[in-house]
């Protein structure tokens, strides 16, 4: 049977590739919504006359005097003085030498906060801050901003909350419809609701960072935040956990065992104190997470897990990836380059966490491609079933045809065979030599014509050569034959069939282009050479193997 092929408009490389780069394009799009596309600017000061230098101002604790000097401030709007401090007490801020504005503490000791409107000529004009600080406070901070870039500052740090959750239930919902989908298909796939809980779980914590956890007491909400990254840590790591054959067992432990040292930790250092001594390092349990996970993964891949042998390829192609597009940040001074060296400072300074949101978040994300590509494969090999199934049902009705006839051609022979030897007796008798020699021709040509049942033992190549030598003989193209092979091979009977059936199927299609008149033949050799199977069809066009 001859399956049909749809043509393809474009390659499916290609609309993957277009497809990867829009999606690219759109998340730098959305991500440049997060910064303001104007920054505030940090004042240059001087510390008691500059008799200090920053690093210094530390380990001072007593009152302290900044001054600056305004620079030219472009903008349709007021310039803005904005006084970052957290400590000392009172303040008072002076501009040429007038008083522009006085800082309460809101709390009878932490300054806080606070913003001064300037006039629009402020160039050149002397700011004085005048203030106390306690020893191992960091010194004041001022900036220049202005209304336009405070509105675009809130708006990005909104953003920046708004952003990942929506990220996150986007893939929380794409991965909860591939479970649905792969029911419907027949393909119950639960680890993908771990993966669907795991983007879930962030859509809270960004959710809960934005209200800033004013509906909860500090115990309960600094529980639940903890509670949500944990379950992002970790259940990535569950979901291959569950798609392992072999190894599971070696990497069960590493699976359960950080996760629940960090959730106990981290989770209630807001109701254990002294666990907030640990809190901040307690993630590098999860290194030894990552690194059975990773030789667990090659384990598998060198046992042929077909989840397996999707995943690695695609952590190593993403390694080279992101590694590329470090080197390309650094060649062109990007910073891309300066993240990626922020982040390994804060392992060495054993502050895990921000990097292992990172890891995990793009382990989510891979974990949830490799699962729609181990569906696609699932459904790929499905139609091919299906199409293997059409095809044994299409051969098993010609070779049921083909029984037919053979059977209708004994039972013909068989009612005649009498009548046949009554006259081969009285031709014998009769002394009708050439008569007799004519007879027996025709009945012999009778007898080829019921076609053979048993070629070979093996049942899928009887059934290919019952129904390609029928139709030879029908075709008027003498067939030989010369097989042998055992009733079981170590080859699927799919794939044999296949090649079998093209092979002798050419041999038909060759003998139909031969001129009239000439020969028409076919010779087919099956046998097995050691390991090997061997088949030969000959024609008068050439051989094939």
């Amino acid at each position: 049977m001859l399956l049909g092929r749809r043509e393809r408009a474009i390659p499916r490389w290609l609309a993957g590739t277009a497809f990867l780069i829009c999606t690219l394009a759109l998340a730098l799009l959305l991500a440049s919504e997060t910064s303001p596309r104007r920054e505030k600017l940090r004042l240059e000061t001087n510390v008691n006359g500059s008799a200090m230098t920053l690093e210094e101002g530390y380990d001072y604790a007593d009152p302290v005097t900044l001054t600056a000097v305004l620079p030219e401030w472009v903008s349709r709007w007021h310039p803005i003085l904005e006084i970052r401090h957290t400590g000392g007490g009172e303040g008072n801020l002076f501009l040429n030498g007038e008083i522009l504005g006085h800082i309460d503490a809101w709390d009878q000791k932490t300054l806080g906060n606070a913003v001064f409107m300037l006039p629009l000529d402020c160039k050149g004009k002397t700011v004085i801050l005048e203030t106390a600080k306690e020893k191992g406070e960091p010194l004041p901070f001022l900036y220049l901003t202005d209304r336009g870039i405070m509105e675009e500052t809130i708006r990005a740090d909104t953003a920046k909350n708004a952003l990942p959750a929506a990220v996150f239930a986007v893939v929380s919902l794409l991965a909860l419809g591939l479970f649905f989908f792969g029911l419907a298909e027949g393909n119950s796939s639960w680890p993908v609701l771990v993966l669907a809980f795991a983007a879930l779980s962030q859509v809270f914590y960004f959710h809960a960072k934005s209200r800033g956890g004013y509906i909860l007491p500090p115990e309960i909400y600094g529980l639940l935040l903890s509670l949500s990254r944990v379950v992002l840590f970790a259940l990535p790591p569950f979901f291959l956990l569950s798609c392992m054959k072999k190894w599971r067992k070696l990497f069960l432990p590493f699976a359960i065992l950080p996760a629940l040292i960090y959730f106990v930790a981290a989770g209630f250092q807001t109701v254990i104190p002294a666990f907030s001594m640990i809190a901040s390092r307690i993630g590098e349990v999860f290194y030894f997470t990552v690194s059975a996970l990773v030789v667990c993964a090659i384990l598998e891949y060198r046992d042929k897990n077909q989840m397996f042998c999707l995943f690695l390829p695609g952590l190593a192609l993403s390694a080279a990836g992101i590694g590329a597009a470090c080197l390309l940040s650094w060649l062109c001074k990007g910073g891309l380059f300066s993240y990626m060296q922020w982040m390994i400072l804060e392992l060495t300074w054993h502050q895990p966490d921000n990097t292992l949101y990172w890891w995990s978040t793009f382990l989510l994300l891979l974990c949830f491609l490799v699962s729609i590509l181990s569906q696609l494969r699932y459904m790929a090999d499905r139609e091919i079933r299906l199409q293997m199934l059409s095809a044994r049902e299409s051969i098993a009705q010609e070779q049921l045809a083909v029984l037919q006839e053979s059977d209708e051609s004994l039972r013909r022979i068989r009612h005649e065979t009498i009548n046949h030897y009554t006259v081969l007796q009285k031709l014998s008798q009769g002394g009708a030599w050439d008569r007799l020699e004519t007879y027996l021709d025709g009945l012999l040509a009778d007898a080829e014509a019921v076609p053979a049942m048993a070629y070979v033992a093996h049942p899928a190549i009887n059934a290919v050569l019952t129904i390609i030598l029928a139709r030879a003989q029908k075709l008027g193209i003498q067939a030989e034959h010369e097989v042998s092979a055992p009733e079981t091979l170590p080859f699927p009977d799919a794939e044999l069939c296949t090649v079998l059936m093209n092979l002798l199927q050419n041999a038909l299609d060759a003998n139909a282009l031969a001129p009239d008149g000439a020969k028409k033949w076919l010779r087919v050799s099956i046998h097995t050479r050691g390991a090997h199977l061997y088949i030969g069809v000959e024609n008068p066009r050439g051989l094939a193997r």
